[in-house]
């Protein structure tokens, strides 16, 4: 695809786009000297080793080594393509786009127009299902009577922007009304169609708006209002270009109003102490009249890791408030896997069996369930103690069991101090010494299931990372570019034009060292990243990006080695080439051009290789003079 954004436009967009500012909104930073640090939004850890440069304008982590610019950072944390995440920090910004002249443009631009005037439609729909609430339609007296019932307060229902749809025709003409097309109404989700008529995708039903953090309502969830075999309780907007279920969270608003609310009191780029996240509307809604109005939850589907992030934005602290029935605790053991896997940090508040939080706090009250928040269990903890529960650990032949379910569990934990923080646990239970239980963890399998996990295929199976076999050109390859991009000031001394790469990647890589240097500018790896999809490039690509340079006294002659091997490489697949094609060719006068050529490029080698044997010899000397030195000076 063309290049829709000039260097110039982006450079601009950038300078706009504080990456500490962008950053902050999705992970909780503190200022650690010149730099900010926090916890990945990547991978999981504990001890935060993600490092935000505002000098730089980078960010880069040194546990999963995820590095880039503030446009890459979209891209991986929101999962948008190159053009995707430019518009949307335009949008943060407040920077029009510029005129494009490419193919792609049109396209481009009828897809924005598309979604505002989707969006526009779903917050007049909004407002029509609240204006009907207050009505004296029968089906407006039949909801209000549902909200007193459930104690839901004025004050909630204007919160949350509660309305109801009174039949199935009368939104329609009213949207119509209002300049919205038909076209425009089935792509928002609002309408289905049956022989050729359009009717109310919600008809007579209570109206929870679904609104994202940037306050744009994104569709409903609704629920039924009589009981009816035929028709589900609840209902939420079908896929839409501005709905994905799997990304949604009730709530997440009024979310980012708390956490601004708490920055305009004065702490800056630190986020909410915790989340509490719930399973229905109802159960945000009361927790939230209640004062937990850090409150959210999902819309009736198991959490996802897009869940997850959208939360991480707000705080790396989860507590889980399912309800207390055996559903409730599957989707509590199966959360806490989805947003551990975000590098969250999960606890579990366990309400009492056939209790959920809106029934707990209108029956126990707030003081009781601050008590049981307190309280929460670390959630591998939990996972464990709820094994325990399910095995008579007086008896031998159970107790084995709930060992190697527990060691299942801690086996499939990222790293060895993990599991070896909860083996003492297992050993509490079990009274196994810690030290047979190591032996025995170690010979878990590493695909093995946990318990909850095996009644169905919950889990997609993840693949393993994609590797590369690396040679001597190949390492050199890394360190030529990886020398470059991070602007290491060796690279003056060494000729590094003229270079040709065999992977894809690294060869992109190269093309756009090249270009920045034709047009005076230093290339870097936040420009690389403008120019490129990085993650979606080739491994290799992906290793330079988060290269790890060793201590080296004298890097300079390395790099000189290195460009030398990357100079050897290509004559040796010229030199093979001719030959190739000498040995093949019926043509006497070619074999004869073919072989001086090869000849050539022979001799070319010879000299290639003298000249890294002398940068060798040249390494070796230096290294001895200065350990002899340090031996004089000892």
């Amino acid at each position: 695809m063309a290049r829709l954004f000039s260097p110039e436009w982006l450079d601009e967009l950038k300078s706009r786009c504080d990456i500490v500012d962008i950053v902050s909104r999705y992970v909780p930073l503190k200022r650690n000297g010149r730099e900010w640090t926090g916890s990945c939004p990547f991978h999981h850890e504990k001890t935060p080793s993600f490092f935000v440069y505002p000098d730089s304008q980078n960010y880069h982590c040194f546990g999963c080594k995820a590095s880039g610019d503030v446009i890459q950072f979209i891209s991986k944390y929101e999962n948008l393509g190159f053009t995707e995440s430019v518009q949307r920090l335009a949008d943060m910004a407040n920077m029009p786009l510029p005129e494009m002249k490419d193919t792609d443009a049109e396209e481009i631009s009828r897809k924005k127009n598309e979604r505002a005037q989707i969006l526009a439609c779903l917050k007049e729909a909004a407002r029509y299902y609240y204006k009907n609430l207050y009505t004296d339609h029968n089906q407006a007296k039949v909801a209000r009577a549902y909200l007193e019932k459930r104690q839901i307060s004025r004050e909630s229902i204007v919160r949350f922007g509660i309305g109801v749809s009174l039949d199935f025709e009368s939104l329609i003409p009213y949207l119509k009304g209002k300049g919205y097309s038909a076209e425009i109404l089935k792509k928002a989700g609002l309408v289905g169609e049956t022989d050729g008529r359009m009717f109310d995708a919600y008809g007579k039903r209570l109206v929870f708006p679904l609104i994202n953090k940037d306050s744009d309502v994104i569709g409903f969830s609704a629920r039924l209002l009589e009981n009816r075999d035929d028709r589900a309780k609840y209902k939420n907007t079908t896929a839409t270009p501005v709905f994905n279920k799997s990304e949604v969270v009730f709530g997440i608003n009024l979310l980012k109003k708390l956490r601004d609310q708490n920055r305009g009191s004065g702490a800056e780029y630190v986020g909410l102490e915790n989340i509490i996240i719930v399973e229905g509307q109802i159960d945000v809604i009361t927790m939230h009249q209640f004062g937990f109005t850090n409150t959210v939850a999902g819309l009736g589907t198991a959490l996802t890791p897009m869940h997850a992030r959208r939360l991480k934005q707000f705080s790396e602290n989860i507590i889980l408030l399912l309800d207390g029935d055996e559903a409730g605790r599957k989707a509590t053991l199966r959360s806490i896997d989805v947003l551990r896997s975000q590098a969250l940090n999960v606890r579990v508040a366990s309400l009492p069996a056939g209790k959920d939080p809106d029934e707990f706090l209108h029956t126990y009250g707030a003081e009781e369930l601050k008590k049981i928040l307190n309280n929460a269990t670390e959630g591998i903890k939990y996972k464990i103690d709820i094994l325990a529960q399910q095995y008579d650990l007086t008896e031998p032949n159970a107790r084995a069991k709930f060992v190697h379910e527990s060691l299942v569990v801690l086996k499939g934990l990222s790293s060895e101090a993990e599991r070896e923080a909860y083996l003492p646990i297992v050993h509490g239970y079990s009274t196994i010494p810690v030290d047979k239980l190591r032996i025995d963890l170690n010979e878990i399998d590493e695909k093995a299931k946990p318990y909850y996990e095996r009644e169905d295929d919950f889990n997609t199976p993840i693949s393993p990372p994609e590797t590369v076999k690396k040679d001597g050109y190949t390492l050199a390859d890394l360190y030529i570019l990886a020398s470059i991009l991070y602007s290491k000031p060796y690279i003056a001394e060494v000729d590094t034009t003229g270079l040709h790469f065999i992977d894809n990647g690294l060869k992109q890589a190269y093309d756009y060292i090249v270009l920045a240097r034709e047009h005076g500018n230093t290339p870097n790896i936040s420009g690389l990243y403008s120019y490129m999809e990085v993650d979606k490039s080739t491994p290799l690509l992906r290793e330079v990006v988060s290269y790890e340079f060793l201590p080296d006294p004298f890097p300079a002659l390395t790099l000189k080695s290195c460009v030398l091997k990357n100079k050897e490489r290509t004559v040796r697949i010229e030199r093979d080439r001719a030959q190739a094609e000498c040995s093949v060719s019926h043509d006497r006068e070619v074999r004869d051009d073919k072989m001086k050529e090869a000849l050539v490029l022979t001799k070319q080698l010879e000299e290639i290789r003298k000249d890294i044997d002398k940068v060798n010899l040249d390494y070796s000397a230096k290294r001895t003079a200065v350990h002899k030195r340090k031996s004089k000076e000892d």
